[in-house]
């Protein structure tokens, strides 16, 4: 008598398992990365060193990344996608309120402080180098597309319910207004490169003045 024949196993939660333990290290690899480069820039990022502290192996981490270079533009994807999703957050939870104009242009002027926060200007930089890098690099251009029309997605999707509660000026496009709100936000990075820049204070207060003449009449 021939043996039973025996079932095959069940492949896809154990291939799903692995899945997320692949992405729970990149994860973890990643956000360290992030936080050396916001403490001591790309010179902090050594892979030898976030071993250690990460607990992922050095061979996990060229297997997941490539090489160093590989693991810093993914950390600085991460720093660019965190910056315009706060916002994004923020001004979703504005238009919460349903149409309540007082709480809605208080957000508006706290979201216009946040961005001319001289904070943020690093992350500015990176998104320029960023740019720059991927003119002559079609893989990086092509993350860099995927990730800003996202970006654009998301905001055009706001101001179109900003519009439908009759905040927004129903006559504008949204996915143009969306273009204008990231260009404001990401045009300041030339004061990086002023001698005497204007404060802050002035800067956001120019924003929020910007922002608010996309409001309905």
């Amino acid at each position: 008598m021939s043996a039973p024949e025996r079932p095959m196993p069940a492949r896809a939660p154990r291939q799903r398992a692995e899945q997320q333990r692949a992405l729970d290290t990149i994860n973890v690899v990643i956000m360290a990365t992030v936080k050396r480069l916001e403490d001591g820039g790309e010179a902090a990022v050594n892979i030898k060193d976030l071993a250690v502290e990460t607990g992922v192996s050095y061979g996990a981490i060229y297997h997941h990344f490539k090489d160093r270079d590989g693991l810093i533009r993914a950390a600085q994807f991460e720093r660019l996608r965190q910056q315009p999703g706060g916002d994004i957050v923020s001004l979703g939870a504005a238009l919460d309120t349903q149409g309540d104009l007082v709480d809605f242009v208080l957000a508006i002027r706290a979201i216009s402080m946040s961005i001319a926060d001289p904070q943020r200007a690093k992350v500015r930089l990176v998104r320029s180098s960023v740019i720059s890098s991927s003119l002559n690099n079609p893989e990086l251009r092509a993350a860099l597309t995927e990730l800003e029309s996202g970006v654009m997605v998301e905001l055009a999707a706001l101001v179109a319910k900003a519009q439908h509660l009759g905040i927004a000026d129903p006559t504008l496009d949204p996915k143009a207004v969306a273009v204008y709100i990231e260009a404001l936000s990401y045009g300041i990075v030339l004061m990086e490169f002023m001698e005497d820049p204007p404060t802050p204070d002035a800067v956001a207060e120019l924003l929020f003045r910007g922002f608010t003449a996309l409001m309905a009449k």
